[in-house]
């Protein structure tokens, strides 16, 4: 096999901000499907559901696509494309993990996955580490509570807990920010974790209710009690913030001793700003995914 460049997945309603990044950094691109585009040099970019860095293998069948797959390793994702039935076929003989709906919390995968697509008939593109690993191609999808949680935004930390493997519990102290109606809250409080939401509305008492260990505090989410900050273990935002504001505020909450995870929503108005986007993502122990569940925006998540 022979390095190639990389493969990136995105959707129609990122195809725009997609194209405007790889065209601000000079990433030339080949659309291999709908949806799947290539490049012939592996830039990292951030407004695509899924990103892998590949190399290219020549097969003459789907027997002999298959041996070269177990000779690399035995846990592989397929991500359609090109030659879907003959892609199915392959990742039936090594036994591919199939797309399914995930019942949260997710259990971790003790292994790495790799993934690969049909370049062509008689070509493959393989990929090492996938960004979002088994779930290749991006396309992450939950049973859905729709009794409980009090808004769908608790599906986007379902799925960004899932893809960092990282999960808070008992032991936490969680401050959700700009937390009104409170679905994050609800899923911090529903793994155990004490949470304390801030936001300039009230949650509805109904959801105080159900988790004794969750509580609200009226203010500013960009500004919560320096006490509040310096007990925190996980911090968690999902609020209406621009990205230029938030920057500062999570840089700085960075140096908080019993702070081990952060999960921010960058909300996008207008055309994003790619630079402050790779500033995020500059930051040791980041990662930024645009979810499955995500709108016009992608979610930051840093692990200490």
């Amino acid at each position: 096999m022979q390095n190639a460049g990389a493969v990136y997945f995105i959707r129609e309603e990122i195809r725009d901000e997609f194209l405007d990044e790889a065209w601000q950094y000079k990433v030339k691109l080949t659309e291999i499907s709908p949806d799947i585009y290539y490049s012939p040099v592996a830039e990292r970019l951030y407004w695509v559901l899924d990103y892998w860095p590949v190399s290219r293998a020549a097969v003459t069948s789907i027997s002999d696509a298959a041996q070269k797959l177990r000779r690399l390793g035995r846990r592989w994702a397929y991500a359609g494309g090109v030659n879907f039935r003959r892609g199915a076929l392959i990742a039936a003989e090594v036994r591919a993990a199939k797309e399914k709906i995930l019942h949260f919390p997710v259990e971790a995968a003790k292994e790495g996955f790799r993934a690969f697509t049909l370049e062509s008939a008689e070509s493959l593109f393989v990929c090492e580490q996938p960004l979002k690993g088994q779930y290749a191609g991006g396309k992450i999808r939950f049973e859905e509570d729709k009794v409980g949680p009090p808004s769908r935004a608790y599906l986007k930390l379902y799925e960004a807990l899932t893809l960092a493997q990282v999960l808070p519990g008992a032991e936490d102290n969680v401050i959700d920010l700009g937390a009104t109606p409170g679905g994050w809250s609800y899923v911090a409080a529903s793994l155990g974790s004490t949470v304390q939401m801030i936001d300039r509305s009230e949650p509805e008492a109904k959801l105080m209710r159900k988790f004794p260990r969750l509580s609200f505090q009226k203010g500013d989410g960009l500004n919560p009690p320096q006490a509040m900050l310096q007990t925190a273990t996980v911090i968690m935002s999902d609020m209406a913030c621009e990205p230029a504001k938030l920057l500062p505020a999570v840089t700085a909450w960075l140096a908080l001793p019993k702070v081990r995870l952060m999960v921010c929503t960058l909300k996008i108005h207008g055309k994003s700003d790619k630079a402050l986007i790779r500033k995020f993502a500059a930051i040791q122990g980041s990662e930024i995914y645009h979810l499955w569940h995500n709108g016009h925006e992608l979610t930051w998540v840093w692990k200490r």
